[in-house]
């Protein structure tokens, strides 16, 4: 695939080829709570596990993020290929510590218009997955969307640094407070670039109780 190649390669590296023969679990099956909670004690112990779970779902939310979305981003605006956007269809895989390190896609996608709106992301993979995390996790929905938002922007932002010029739906979406269908777009201005330069986030992903603050946490 052109994808494999080129400029943006780098950003999807993760993404494994059809073939690959590593195992991957389906997301709704992660989204169940007995399995979601043996992964975590796999990857933080029981410990962490049993005083912040929420944080742990948090740090969860991060690591599907990085896989899904520059694949998404690089697939349709560089190359007009639309990856599938149901959860059934990604499956993360796993390395012997218990972390999700890669992403395969357990569908064909298809092509289309590298220029239509990235709006279906949200109603159809993102919403789902937030939805379903927080209500198992107890984590606030604000938290899981900053973490998506934190993510796509700055996937957009190296995109742009690798010379991609047709970014207006990525853009659209985050400088468009409401969506077509009138609801808040939860990936509005999910970032912010203060005075010095220095890049903050709107919401705290909660790392700090794992790790201390990010580079841009906003506490």
């Amino acid at each position: 695939m052109p994808w494999r190649s080129g400029p943006y390669a780098g950003l999807i590296g993760s993404w494994l080829a059809d073939d690959d023969p590593r195992p991957a679990i389906p997301v709704p099956d992660l989204l169940q709570a007995p399995v979601m909670d043996a992964i975590l004690l796999r990857i933080y112990g029981a410990q962490w596990l049993a005083s912040d779970r929420p944080v742990l779902i948090s740090q969860f939310s991060r690591y599907y993020f990085m896989h899904w979305l520059p694949a998404l981003l690089v697939t349709q605006l560089a190359h007009g290929w639309f990856l599938p956007l149901e959860l059934s269809a990604v499956g993360l895989v796993f390395d012997e510590r218990g972390q999700p390190t890669a992403m395969k896609m357990l569908e064909a996608g298809e092509p289309g218009e590298a220029q239509a709106s990235l709006e279906p992301w949200i109603a159809v993979n993102m919403r789902p997955l937030v939805e379903g995390l927080s209500a198992d996790g107890g984590v606030p929905p604000a938290v899981l969307w900053g973490n998506a938002g934190d993510i796509f922007e700055r996937t957009v932002r190296r995109l742009q640094g690798l010379g991609l010029r047709d970014m207006d739906p990525a853009l659209a979406l985050l400088e468009t407070r409401k969506l077509a269908d009138g609801r808040p777009n939860p990936l509005y201005a999910p970032v912010k670039y203060v005075g010095d330069g220095r890049r903050v986030r709107r919401s705290c992903c909660l790392a700090y109780k794992l790790v201390g603050p990010c580079e841009d946490c906003p506490l």
